[in-house]
């Protein structure tokens, strides 16, 4: 017979979890030696920790941040900054109803009335963490054919830093400065310590020492996805040669000790993923989006495979990840931007201010592309002939490609795939204003011509153990794991179609809510 308690004998929950390897749960002995304790030991110090942190502080508990970077922020503070706030909590539960049914992903019904209901609050919330924070309103629903969107409204924190950083420095002014709660950085956490089914604390490393760390009243795991974590991503991540954007820290430790103490998993295979770049010397990738309208994708064969304006940036990983069974490969992993003088000319080919590479990392793309082209990661060529030979896909398709792309502009239709001419959201008044509003444009007749090589970059993956509408970790049964919580990116609530700006607001919404019912829960003796 499978029970609860077999489970966490097995160490892995492997019977009706996902297959991840994890480290089984230390059981408490008597005489074991704490090294220290708190009521609450929240890990990870991202948005979700920080929010978590502060509230289980600010109803009565001693907290402490467990971190394993050399800096807090994880990938809130990398991220654009924004959280959704919509204008009605009834025409929100429309709208994000709807992106779970479309994509036929799980959804809770409970979890995402709570967070529809307790997102309302947020601006108020923030602005309380410190005086004068100003907050201001810079995207819109990215679906807009879904009922319900236009109550979508994205936020910003106002300030001089980039949106991410503005955004955790509100955080970590309010847990570091207005609160004092302690942090630990350079402290991974390895196992979770538990006394029977009870999770009472959790073993960690700090200074080359292994440490055991008491929680009181309960552990709430915020440590995010599993983009960097090889395993993992051949597990769960469909496609090939992923890269990401976000923080090398989301390894996936959180799912391995959430495992090892049963719990169930949801969500694995959702994501939000756009297509970008490899840097010479950076960890993350970037993301690329060109601002001219005369560009294509090609793939393997040199040949267009999909819109390449539509699908929202968050989705793309789906656009190319169809695997070919017959020839027993991804086409389109890795595919190509091509694009000719006039976009190289626009401007540079990134857009925005987030991501590791750009934030940590400290690369910075040229605005006229010259570097990239210097480094390596643009190729050029003088013919489509010569650019084929360059990116390995065979001369007379790339030729052909570009000729009929060429030739469907020219009738004003895209016949293969109907990307859009014009910017279907941009209202044109004036027929000379029609340029300006162009997605869609011919490359040029002669050359020169480039192409940069594009991958699925990860933002960050959705998938992790599932959790109440308290916050606690659930088993594969739907029971709450005593004194187990989690928040934020790991086992987040949103499916395979991601709405922009709801991870940060899960983050806030969901770390508020564990912290707040850790804080209440009874210290074990």
């Amino acid at each position: 017979m499978i029970n609860r308690r077999n489970l966490l004998k097995a160490g892995a929950a492997g019977a009706l979890a996902a297959p991840l390897a994890a480290a089984q749960a230390r059981e408490f002995e008597k005489g074991m030696r704490w090294d220290k304790e708190a009521d609450v030991i929240v890990v990870g110090y991202g948005g979700a920790g920080a929010c978590a942190a502060i509230e289980a502080h600010d109803a009565g508990a001693s907290v402490l941040i467990l971190e394993k970077m050399k800096m807090g922020g994880g990938n809130t503070a990398i991220s654009s900054g924004g959280f959704m706030v919509p204008q009605s909590e009834k025409d929100a539960l429309t709208y994000l109803t709807a992106t779970y049914d479309l994509a036929n992903s799980e959804k809770d019904q409970k979890l995402l009335e709570t967070f529809c209901r307790e997102v309302m609050t947020v601006k108020d919330w923030m602005k309380s963490l410190r005086e004068g924070t100003e907050l201001w309103v810079y995207g819109h629903a990215g679906f807009q054919n879904l009922k319900g969107w236009e109550t979508i409204d994205k936020w910003r924190v106002r300030g001089k830093k980039r949106s991410g950083d503005c955004l955790f420095d509100l955080y970590r002014y309010a847990v570091e400065e207005a609160r004092k709660i302690p942090v630990m950085l350079e402290t991974p956490v390895k196992q979770l310590i538990r006394k029977g089914e009870t999770v009472i604390g959790v073993v960690a490393q700090s200074q080359g020492k292994e440490i055991n760390i008491k929680a009181k009243r309960a552990v709430i795991l915020t440590t995010g996805g599993y983009e960097f974590d090889p395993q993992t991503l051949q597990n769960f991540a469909q496609g090939e040669k992923i890269h990401a954007l976000g923080n090398p820290g989301n390894t996936g430790d959180g799912l391995r000790m959430a495992q090892s103490m049963g719990a169930r998993m949801w969500h694995m295979t959702a994501y939000s993923c756009p297509l970008g770049c490899e840097l010479p010397g950076c960890k993350a990738a970037i993301q690329v989006a060109p601002l001219a309208p005369s560009f294509i994708w090609v793939n393997k064969d040199g040949k267009r495979f999909a819109d390449e304006y539509s699908a929202d940036g968050h989705t793309r990983l789906y656009v190319v990840n169809t695997f070919d069974p017959i020839r027993h490969r991804y086409p389109n992993i890795p595919c190509w931007l091509v694009f000719d003088q006039k976009a190289f000319k626009r401007g540079p080919l990134v857009s925005g201010s987030s991501g590791y590479s750009i934030n940590r990392e400290g690369y910075k793309w040229s605005r006229d592309n010259m570097q990239e082209l210097k480094n390596g990661v643009i190729v050029k060529s003088d013919t489509l002939e010569g650019l084929a030979k360059k990116i390995g896909v065979p001369a007379e398709n790339l030729v052909a490609t570009v000729k009929r792309w060429n030739a469907n502009m020219k009738a004003g239709k895209d016949v293969d795939f109907n990307r859009p001419i014009q910017n279907p959201h941009k209202k044109v008044v004036h027929i000379e204003q029609a340029s300006k509003g162009a997605v869609s444009a011919a490359l040029d007749e002669k050359g020169p011509y480039y192409a940069v090589k594009l991958y699925p970059t990860l933002l960050n993956t959705q998938g992790g153990p599932k959790k109440d509408t308290m916050g606690r970790v659930l088993t594969p049964h739907d029971e709450p794991i005593p004194h187990l919580y989690a928040a934020g990116e790991l086992g987040s609530m949103w499916g395979n179609i991601y709405q922009g700006a709801t991870n940060n607001a899960e983050c806030i919404v969901f770390g508020r809510l564990a912290g707040r019912n850790a804080a209440k829960e009874k210290a074990w003796k």
